[in-house]
């Protein structure tokens, strides 16, 4: 990829259009000419600061004393007004960033979490550190997006005013630094240009190593029980290895380009002097000439050379464009309409012709399924990756069926509870109600449903109700399992999921759960290994894994 080919423009286009026409845009496009007027104003104030300072080196020069000092009063009152003009264009920049970065998180949180497309991005392609891109990619998007834009509009704004400055001065002068700016910009686009596929592969390094240590952190207890830190370290340090080896490529391609770039500056300090000191040695202009000429030289080679001095931020920002751009396409993908079996609401659980595939199409893991249950209790069994937990996905919307026809209970009076609840981050009171369409539960109420899971004790441990602690390494995995169970005992619905929600749980515990289930479900569909779960269900299907099933009536149905 180079710097900002067809598809870089593109999307930066796609990524930056939607925030100047979105329901702020008024606010973001005032400020945005606040910004214009200001730079107009800053660069109007070194134009005219590089006449004060022509006539301030003249009049030392010729040790005209009234003259020196009038030009320091205007030098004086010139930075009285220059410095409050730079600190609010800097306020106001920093500002609209803000402002930029606030709108595009809320809005590309929206589209993660809509249409459940944080579950559904791995189906379209690789994503690697979906949180990373909308943290920090989105951050350093939004406030180098406006960054560079003003680089690039003040090197305007700067062209313009001093390239007259120069032409008054010497068109020899103009024509050196067109001729030198277009030779540095030139040489440094081939030499950097390797940076933007470094610096792409370096974000993607730096957060698969993050990334390993927030595994470790999470699953410590796992690695401490098998005693493999030795392992985990090897690998950490690889990926760490990995990381640092793509960041010496680019330390060791920015010493080749700094080789140019620092004798394209040094050059520039003397080169206008040496244009003009001729003029000067001949009488024809005044030493504060040589001054201007130098100021104004400097201003029209940094507006030429913008891609010279820029170059490090630009294959950054080309590289955060390539990744954040790509995000937004799969998330716009992910939230598109589904062209699945639609899910039709009933009372019952009916199942015509299904079948289900993997997410990739490549394996079947249901062929015609057929069934129809109004209440009682479905357990559904089979080997490991049969596809047990897929049927309960298709059935809760999470992935689409290949074919055939789905009547299930409606979403409102269902509950589907996972093997591995999802804790979140806040107190005991916050995990209980998680979830939950009701939020005014008294505490007695949740104290009797934690005696109804035998969470009492764990209870007493962490503190109350008002507990803050990390719920994920002070829970056991029984323990966690509850936490869920009591989620579905608060809320009570008419029909209930269970995707192996039992497995960490002793079977005489397992029995006093059932028991209060069915004492309000009307209908419960569980996916278990256990045989002795057979006894709580009316019906067994059992997938075999290669597509076939075999469904088995095992009591009658009471109604």
């Amino acid at each position: 990829m180079t710097a900002f080919d067809r598809t870089a423009w593109l999307r930066l286009y796609r990524l930056a259009k939607p925030f100047f026409w979105s329901e702020v845009r008024w606010k973001a496009r005032g400020m945005l000419g606040m910004l214009l007027a200001l730079s107009l104003c800053i660069k109007g104030f070194d134009v005219v600061l590089s006449y004060i300072g022509r006539d301030f080196m003249t009049a030392l020069s010729l040790r005209e004393r009234d003259k020196f000092l009038h030009s320091l009063y205007f030098y004086l009152l010139a930075f009285a007004v220059a410095v409050p003009l730079a600190v609010f264009y800097r306020y106001t920049e920093e500002r609209l960033a803000l402002m930029w970065r606030r709108w595009f998180s809320h809005n590309i949180l929206s589209t993660y979490f809509n249409a459940q497309a944080y579950y559904r991005l791995g189906w379209y392609g690789k994503i690697d550190n979906p949180d990373q891109r909308i943290e920090e990619d989105v951050r350093t998007f939004c406030t180098v997006s406006l960054s560079l834009f003003l680089i690039f509009l003040q090197s305007g704004i700067a062209l313009f005013a001093f390239m007259g400055v120069l032409w008054s001065i010497s068109w020899t002068l103009t024509v050196a630094a067109v001729l030198y700016a277009a030779f540095g910009s030139l040489v440094t686009y081939l030499l950097g240009r390797p940076l933007i596929n470094l610096n792409f592969e370096l974000l993607k390094k730096e957060a698969d190593y993050r990334y390993k240590l927030i595994k470790v952190r999470d699953n410590s207890e796992s690695i401490a029980f098998y005693h493999d830190e030795k392992r985990e370290r090897s690998r950490a340090r690889q990926r760490l290895k990995e990381t640092l080896r793509t960041l010496l490529r680019i330390i060791n391609r920015n010493r080749t380009l700094n080789f140019f770039t620092t004798g394209y500056n040094y050059v520039l300090i003397i080169l206008p002097t040496v244009v003009v000191a001729p003029l000067y040695l001949r009488g024809e202009i005044e030493f504060g000439v040589i001054t201007q000429a130098a100021v104004a030289f400097g201003h029209v080679i940094n507006a030429l050379s913008v891609i010279v001095t820029n170059f490090g931020s630009l294959s950054s920002y080309a590289a955060v464009i390539r990744r954040l751009g790509v995000f937004t396409e799969v998330l716009q993908a992910a939230n598109e309409p589904r062209q699945g079996v639609p899910l039709q609401d009933a009372e019952e659980l009916t199942l015509k012709d299904l079948t289900v595939l993997t997410p990739d199409r490549r394996r079947t893991l249901v062929d015609s399924l057929n069934l129809s249950i109004s209440h009682g209790a479905l357990l559904i069994c089979g080997p490991s990756g049969c596809g047990k937990s897929s049927v309960l996905r298709v059935l809760g919307g999470l992935w689409d069926a290949e074919s055939g026809t789905i009547l299930r209970p409606s979403p409102s009076l269902s509950m589907f509870v996972p093997q591995r609840p999802y804790l979140v981050l806040g107190t005991l009171r916050a995990q209980l109600l998680y979830a939950s369409p009701r939020s005014g539960f008294t505490d007695q109420e949740l104290l009797k449903v934690l005696e109804e899971v035998e969470l009492l004790d764990m209870f007493h441990r962490v503190g109350g109700f008002e507990a803050n602690v990390d719920w994920a390494a002070t829970l056991s995995n029984g323990e966690q399992q509850r936490i869920g169970l009591a989620r579905l005992m608060l809320r009570k619905p008419a029909y209930v999921f269970l995707d192996e929600a039992t497995t960490a749980i002793d079977e005489e515990g397992e029995r006093r759960i059932y028991e209060r289930i069915q004492g309000f479900a009307r209908m419960i569909v569980s996916v278990g290994y256990r045989s002795n779960l057979q006894k709580y269900h009316n019906w067994v299907l059992e997938l075999t894994g290669d597509g076939a099933w075999r469904l088995e009536r095992l009591t009658e149905d009471d109604e």
